[in-house]
């Protein structure tokens, strides 16, 4: 004779919790995938406060040069002297390899970029570096990168 338990038999209820976990997973992981185009747009059109506003104020961004800077100020600074001097016009290109949701609220995601069209000591025009990046949720489905390096991405 086979015996169940109530807690054995799956229900409704829980294949709805299960889908709608599913379906948050989704979300959040489309959630980082925007901010990363985001961040690829703002490069391109030279938009240095549309990069520092996707950061959290702490955010610490560790250049392809080595340059270390935190904070909204700093790392202004650091766009700007990039962006309007040697990366003028150039392209940068996020890929996301791997996102792991720490909590609900909190992700890290490794990835890779690729900068077009600007001149590096070794006199390249591409570069090509692998990032990790945290973010953090901020508001309703937005979420705000929070660590960059190395690479500027």
């Amino acid at each position: 004779m086979t015996c169940l338990t109530f807690e054995s038999i799956p229900t409704r209820q829980d294949k709805y919790k299960t889908e709608m976990k599913r379906m948050n997973q989704l979300l959040n992981e489309e959630s980082v995938f925007r901010v990363e185009a985001e961040n690829d747009q703002a490069w391109q059109a030279g938009d240095v406060e549309g990069i520092v506003t996707r950061l959290t104020k702490d955010a610490v961004v560790i250049s392809p040069r080595g340059d270390l800077t935190c904070g909204h100020r700093e790392i202004h600074d650091l766009f700007s002297e990039f962006l309007d001097g040697p990366a003028t016009g150039s392209t940068h290109t996020s890929r996301i390899i791997w996102v792991n949701f720490v909590t609900d609220d909190m992700a890290l995601l490794d990835g890779e970029t690729l900068i077009d069209g600007v001149e590096f000591d070794d006199e390249s025009s591409i570069a090509h570096y692998m990032i990790t990046d945290s973010l953090a949720r901020r508001g309703v489905g937005g979420m705000a990168l929070g660590l960059t390096g190395p690479g500027i991405g």
